[in-house]
């Protein structure tokens, strides 16, 4: 018996979303994290009769490309590049394409968008005609003057059927959609974006260069529907899911910084001088404030100084009312948050282990060496699974609707067999207040676009 005939069969909502793109030469997919997005790109590419194709992800994401291909994908032969230099991950390409060829298999090349179109890799890639494109996490491409997004569109154009995946198509705003369809199908929306955001953008602000509103919107949602699928995590069978804010208020040292930083653009602590030379880095600032530490400068160096413990003592609480072996994912944006998690796991007697830009232990947590993860969002929000804890806590957020509905969603999938519990530490009359406003907002003009495009699930 052929490995095919004992994979399980599509999800309802995989097989009409399998239909929709054997129909067409490009495909968006908007399916919600957990839906079974790969397993319907290599179905696709199982019917259509690829023997060459492209993934394009995110680093973090290659490893489980190569899991679902060895689960739902036996008959092709996958080359994963993520190891090496350029130079080492195209010489590897062409190895297993030789061999692919000579044992007349189906080849996969799986590679990050960064290392894609660097040289010699990119002008390998460039040369293979590849039969089936797929742009998994395709929001990562979302500028429309970025290098790597640039490059995508045009290597887009050498290949056959292209299918982007995302869960997020739009994480900041409509705009975000345009260097997507560029690649996908650039007769939707042209090759100019300054064209595009007239059309759909309404500029003001300072010198004209602000996005103040947006128009025809149903112009927008009536040119993506032509090649856009989608389907919401509610046609999962998933647990409960419930959010909760535990309010704190900062100490009287900490506000009165706060309030200096707010005002001033500056404060000083003993230790130095707190600075923010412009709007942006004062908002990154006051964020980071609100987590309890904050670099300071001096004339010679310049450190991060701990000036706060509100959502250090709150987190405590949390964990002391937890079993001792609970796992729990405790989420933050700066390395503030990662220390303050480590601190209250260790306050409560509690192993800590940490994913983030310096320490990759996720496996180590799933197996239950410690029950405490600390996550940075931007390590931690993408391609992984944290199902093992349904009490998840958000010590601190970024403005990116993608990443923190990619952090939800490691918790709340396929694989989750208990009710999650969100918990979201929030500094009262602060800029979290102002963070999740953010969030929230774009939310609803997101939604607003996305409503009414062909759904996987009706």
């Amino acid at each position: 018996m052929s490995p095919v005939a004992t994979l399980p069969p599509l999800w309802e909502h995989q097989q009409r979303a399998v239909d929709f793109a054997l129909e067409r030469k490009a495909t968006l997919l908007h399916y919600g994290m957990g839906t079974g997005k790969s397993r319907i790109a290599i179905e696709i590419a199982r019917q259509t009769g690829a023997r060459k194709i492209l993934v394009l992800c995110p680093l973090s994401v290659c490893d489980a490309w190569l899991d679902q291909f060895v689960t739902f994908g036996r008959d092709f032969r996958v080359a994963v590049l993520n190891k090496g230099t350029v130079a080492r991950k195209a010489k590897y390409a062409k190895g297993m394409s030789e061999t692919a060829l000579a044992h007349g298999e189906a080849l996969v090349v799986v590679v990050n968008y960064e290392s894609a179109r660097n040289n010699p890799l990119a002008a390998w890639l460039s040369a293979q005609k590849f039969d089936l494109l797929i742009l998994d996490e395709s929001h990562r491409i979302k500028s429309p003057s970025g290098t790597t997004s640039r490059w995508v569109s045009r290597l887009a154009q050498t290949c056959g059927k292209r299918l982007a995946l995302t869960g997020t198509p739009m994480p900041h705003s409509p705009l975000d959609i345009y260097a997507q369809f560029r690649s996908l199908d650039p007769k939707i929306f042209g090759w100019s974006f300054v064209a595009f955001r007239k059309r759909f953008a309404v500029m003001g602000g300072f010198q004209n260069k602000q996005v103040t509103a947006y128009q025809n919107m149903p112009d927008l949602q009536a040119r993506m529907a032509r090649i856009t699928v989608q389907a919401d995590r509610s046609v999962l069978d998933l647990p409960d899911a419930t959010h909760q804010r535990r309010v704190v208020d900062l100490s009287p040292k900490a506000r009165r910084m706060y309030a200096e930083m707010e005002s001033d653009f500056c404060t000083s602590v003993r230790e130095g001088e707190v600075t923010a030379a412009n709007a942006l880095v004062k908002l990154l600032r006051l964020q980071q404030m609100t987590s309890g530490r904050v670099t300071v400068e001096t004339d010679t160096d310049s450190s991060l100084v701990k000036v706060d413990d509100a959502k250090e003592k709150a987190l405590v609480d949390l964990l002391t009312d937890l079993p001792a072996d609970e796992p729990v994912v405790i989420f933050g944006r700066f390395r503030a948050d990662i220390a303050s998690a480590h601190a209250a796991a260790k306050a409560v007697g509690r192993a800590s282990l940490e994913l983030s830009g310096q320490r990759r232990e996720l496996k180590e947590w799933q197996q239950g060496v410690a029950p405490v993860l600390a996550v940075q969002i931007q390590s931690g929000g993408t391609g992984i699974d944290l199902t093992r804890a349904a009490i998840v806590c958000f010590l601190s957020t970024g403005f990116s609707l993608g990443d923190y509905e990619q952090a939800l969603a490691r918790n709340h999938r396929p694989g989750q067999t208990r009710n999650v519990s969100y918990y979201h530490f929030v500094a009262r009359d602060t800029v979290d207040e102002q963070v999740y406003g953010a969030l929230r907002a774009r939310k609803q003009v997101v939604e607003a676009v996305l409503d009414g495009i062909h759904r996987g699930d009706a």
